[in-house]
């Protein structure tokens, strides 16, 4: 991955790690979700755009619209945000699979697979008053199972929502827009639809729907020209060009549902229309064989045949050559669509200096001994030659007109019975699978993650199946399931364990017992983590440290409240007299009227270690589960690994807020808006925790020199460095700058 370049983006939880795309309003990065250990997609709104506070809606609208659309072919929104810094974003998943614009179909039924999934996405959308406005192959992506994700609803628009677009402003993009859109009038979901159309018909011809040398020429075709006539090989999709591409959208379809129903009818009709044909009514070029490659398979067929074929004379039988011309097209075609096409892989175009196990060097591919008969076709052994060479070079699946698996496939679909052509197609995965085994060697785990997203695309493209391979296979999925056990019985994720996954997922997809594992990898937990238990407490999840002991544990996300605290002690009589500012036995208050105001949500003042604890004995019989005091050692686990430097910003403390409060004898130079406590949550979290570090000190237990103290700072403290220290308080006194929150522990 190339470096990054110094940005001044800082997201919470997110780490940038490259910028993956640009557009006129935004920018799209690649960031990893710390939290969750993932990899994500984050759309940044450029700084210049947000001064613009039409533009600015309109990306909080894409953001709301798409995360309102739950449906397996539209693409999920994880967060959206607009941070205090003003910086809007929003993170989806990060895919790498390609797009529609890289899928070439070579047969109707696997294009109208996919489009019945483009119909199916915008259908959803559509019935939730929502138009994409943009559809165009790019913004159709693949996820790691092949399946259609909608994406960019960057210029969608709502019922609800009012036209954010000026008059000035043409947003979509030219060879996909309708004639309403171009003339900024009024739209609907039949804009869709015609855009939709434009897809199909480039699809099935090759071609755009109207081309010119300039987007304005190609607009105004929009408008005015007539729409265009399929060749007769293609006549059956006419009906549904003509009804998707209509210049008035009363004459178009009503509904995508429409619209796929038709697609159905070709799709299920004995005779497949021919999608190999363009405008001209030429071959169309496919995405592992170029016309030229075609051309000279059937033109070496036809002069076979003339030299093997003839009845003595100089000329040939015309009888001949065409009845044995047909079957062998079909042969080449048959292999071509036995699978349907992935997109290209991601392999380098070369891979010189890679460790291959020897047997696989010295193999060469030869003609059987059985076959010597098609040996005497002039350049057989040529190209098989060729095709080994560019195995040994290493390119295996790259570039797309000099490659091995192509070579072998072409060899294959003219002689379907040349073991050698197929033993070759063999070889590229062989020679995948050593890369992928020198790259775990070297503990190259994204490489060998990048090979084996290339094997799984050649599979894909090729007549070849993942179990041919199995030893090989078995191999990675044994040690992922290995490291993933060990993971689940330490209850830590490492990275090692979570690449194995990864690959073995991508080689195994439907392995039962591997996902089952993988379900419970990915559920272990990882500092920082929030459950929210049945009871409706909120607790935050503390790893252990080696260092010192300690075992993981849940700590409560937030200190406890008022409210809390009363259903507890409401009948109790607890009245101790509190201590403020040093006023004990002259200053009568209590925790349910405390020497200044408080309210139900504010963290509960005025209780002794020994309510505290008998607090968290109450509500482990209530709730059936082991909730405690923490320990001094767990308490400052939970601070070193939560809590941030505290400053004014995520902690209430002494600052310049009590400048007019005599008592305070320091203040620190800052400023909150809290003299005394604030309500629980009132700062902002750190990882996921609240007021580690300020609010109030909190009672804990097992104490350096005594069985309780306080812990951390609170409203009072003025040195940032009481934040991280201890109070060798008396656990009989009720202090009106210290109260506690529980731990929940983990068997």
């Amino acid at each position: 991955m190339k470096a990054v370049p110094k940005l001044n983006i800082n997201i919470p939880d997110h780490t940038i790690l490259d910028k993956i795309g640009e557009g006129g309003m935004s920018a799209v990065y690649l960031g990893r979700q710390q939290s969750l250990q993932r990899k994500v997609a984050i759309k940044v709104l450029k700084k210049l755009v947000m001064e613009d506070k039409l533009l600015a809606e309109r990306f909080v609208d894409e953001a709301k619209t798409v995360a309102s659309l739950d449906h397996p072919h539209i693409i999920s929104i994880y967060e959206a945000k607009k941070l205090p810094s003003g910086l809007a974003y929003f993170t989806m998943p990060y895919l790498t699979h390609g797009d529609f614009s890289e899928i070439i179909c070579t047969n109707a039924e696997h294009l109208i697979d996919l489009l019945g999934q483009i119909c199916d996405g915008l259908s959803h959308a559509h019935e939730h008053g929502v138009i994409h406005r943009d559809l165009k192959p790019e913004n159709i992506l693949f996820d790691q199972f092949g399946r259609i994700k909608i994406a960019d609803f960057g210029i969608a628009i709502t019922k609800k929502s009012q036209r954010k677009t000026k008059e000035t402003q043409l947003l979509g993009s030219a060879h996909y827009m309708s004639p309403e859109q171009i003339q900024s009038r009024p739209i609907d979901h039949r804009s869709d639809i015609y855009s939709l159309g434009c897809i199909i018909y480039e699809k099935i011809t090759g071609e755009h729907v109207f081309s010119a040398s300039n987007d304005f020429s190609i607009l105004m075709a929009h408008i005015n020209k007539p729409m265009p006539i399929l060749p007769s090989a293609l006549s059956i999709w006419q009906p549904i060009i003509d009804q998707c591409l209509a210049k008035n959208p009363d004459d178009r379809y009503q509904s995508v549902a429409d619209l796929k129903a038709d697609l159905m009818k070709i799709r299920y009709q004995d005779k497949q229309p021919n999608l190999d044909q363009n405008k001209a009514g030429k071959p169309y070029k496919k995405f592992v064989y170029p016309i030229s490659v075609i051309a000279a398979m059937l033109a070496m067929v036809v002069v076979a045949l003339f030299i093997f074929t003839g009845d003595g004379t100089d000329q040939a039988d015309p009888a001949n050559t065409v009845q044995t011309e047909t079957p062998v097209a079909a042969k080449v075609e048959a292999v071509m669509s036995t699978e349907p096409l992935s997109p290209p892989d991601l392999l380098a175009k070369n891979a010189p200096q890679q460790v291959i196990e020897p047997s696989l060097m010295e193999t060469v591919i030869t003609l059987p001994e059985n076959e010597a008969s098609l040996a005497q076709e002039p350049d057989l052994t040529a190209r098989l030659s060729q095709a080994n060479a560019s195995l040994k070079d290493f390119r295996l699946t790259k570039p797309a007109d000099n490659n091995a698996a192509a070579q072998f496939a072409a060899i294959a679909a003219e002689f379907p019975d040349n073991q050698a052509a197929r033993q070759g197609l063999h070889k590229v995965g062989l020679y995948y699978f050593s890369l992928i085994n020198s790259k775990l060697d070297q503990q190259a785990y994204g490489e060998a993650i990048t090979h084996i997203q290339s094997l799984t695309e050649f599979f894909d493209a090729y007549p070849m199946k993942a179990n041919d391979y199995q030893p090989a296979i078995d191999k990675i999925t044994n040690q992922s399931k290995a490291l993933a056990e060990k993971a689940i019985q330490k209850r830590r994720q490492n990275p090692q364990a979570q690449d194995y996954l990864t690959m073995a997922l991508m080689l195994a997809p439907n392995n039962a017992s591997l996902t089952a594992l993988d379900t419970q990898y990915q559920a272990i937990p990882k500092t920082g983590d929030v459950m929210t238990d049945l009871s409706g407490f909120t607790w935050v999840f503390v790893a252990s440290s080696n260092s010192n002991g300690v075992g993981d544990f849940w700590l409560a996300q937030s200190e406890t409240t008022v409210s809390q605290f009363t259903a507890f002690a409401s009948d109790k009589g607890f009245g101790d007299r509190c201590e403020h500012f040093g006023r004990g036995g002259f200053f009568k208050k209590t925790w349910d009227k405390p020497p200044f105001d408080q309210t139900a949500q504010h963290p509960v003042i005025c209780i002794t270690a020994a309510q505290a604890t008998a607090y968290a004995v109450w509500l482990s019989d209530a709730q059936k589960a082991d909730y405690q005091l923490p320990t001094l050692t767990q308490w400052q686990s939970a601070q070193q690994q939560l809590a941030k430097k505290p400053t004014c910003a995520n902690s209430n403390l002494a600052g310049q807020e009590t400048s007019g409060e005599s008592k305070f004898n320091q203040r620190s130079d800052c400023r909150d808006d809290y003299i005394f406590t604030a309500p629980v949550n009132s700062f902002v979290a750190t990882t996921n925790s609240h007021d580690l570090s300020g609010n109030v000190a909190e009672w804990v237990r097992a104490c350096n020199n005594s069985d309780f103290c306080a812990a951390g700072g609170s409203w009072m403290s003025a040195d940032l460095a009481d934040t991280l220290s201890t109070e060798s308080a008396d656990p009989n006194k009720a202090l009106s700058h210290v109260g506690f929150r529980l731990i929940k522990t983990i068997d």
